[in-house]
């Protein structure tokens, strides 16, 4: 029973990751509206900005997945392939954590794409990444606010039934987070939401000789947090969803 279900979520997994990469219109917007911040920041203001704007710029990019897994669940709805798989073997849980799953590993791409470039931007700029930071640190901070956003998905996933809804309501969500946590917006306004914490963080990071430092207690404290934030969105967003899925 437990290799069955293994094999189901893996199917699953591998069906809807490649079912949200052929969608190129939302596939472009997910990677090319961070890209095209960065490329604005990193062209058209001086070289200090970057650097400030830099840690909230690889944030951004994790906080768009709120739209692309909303829209992912309400397009599955839409279409009745949600409907059918309720009726199927296949448990709640699976199709779930298969849609979160192949969202994720979509958000681990987005991020290595990221730095990458922001590491090209860097050269011959050491306010922009110090040569001690935290490589894993880089990583994993903005993988934590994808997870965090995953939840938030969710949540929004529980109440739409369209696609279209579902990319146009998620910028109510998307929105707040980058402006108010400082992602492309300088300092902070509530800088203890998840992308308030993840910025700060990094900022500490990438370049703690010119932004401050923050202690490995502070550093650890502030990705608990987050990690807080990601698993109290997502339970509600597993609750409620499960819930609505229950009378589709």
């Amino acid at each position: 029973m437990e290799q069955k279900m293994t094999q189901q979520l893996w199917y699953l997994t591998i069906k809807n990751f490649k079912s949200m990469i052929r969608d190129k219109a939302q596939l472009v917007w997910l990677v090319g509206y961070p890209l095209l911040f960065m490329v604005l920041y990193r062209f058209a203001f001086e070289e200090g900005v970057f650097a400030l704007m830099a840690p909230g710029l690889l944030i951004a990019g994790p906080t768009i997945i709120i739209s692309q897994l909303a829209q992912h669940f309400a397009e599955e709805k839409e279409s009745g392939t949600l409907q059918r798989l309720v009726t199927t073997p296949v448990s709640r849980s699976t199709i779930l954590i298969s849609g979160l799953l192949s969202q994720l590993i979509i958000g681990i791409i987005q991020i290595v794409l990221f730095l990458i470039l922001i590491f090209l931007f860097a050269i011959g700029d050491p306010e922009i990444i110090n040569s001690d930071a935290n490589l894993f640190l880089m990583f994993f901070i903005p993988f934590l606010v994808t997870f965090s956003s995953l939840g938030f998905g969710l949540l929004l996933a529980s109440f739409v039934k369209t696609g279209g809804s579902a990319s146009g309501i998620a910028w109510f969500i998307i929105l707040p987070l980058q402006f108010l946590g400082g992602v492309i917006t300088y300092p902070a306004f509530l800088p203890f939401i998840p992308t308030g914490l993840a910025v700060e963080t990094l900022r500490s990071v990438m370049s703690f000789e010119f932004f401050g430092f923050l202690t490995f207690k502070e550093v650890v404290l502030n990705m608990i947090y987050i990690l807080i934030w990601g698993v109290a969105v997502t339970l509600l967003g597993i609750f409620l969803f499960q819930r609505k899925t229950a009378i589709l």
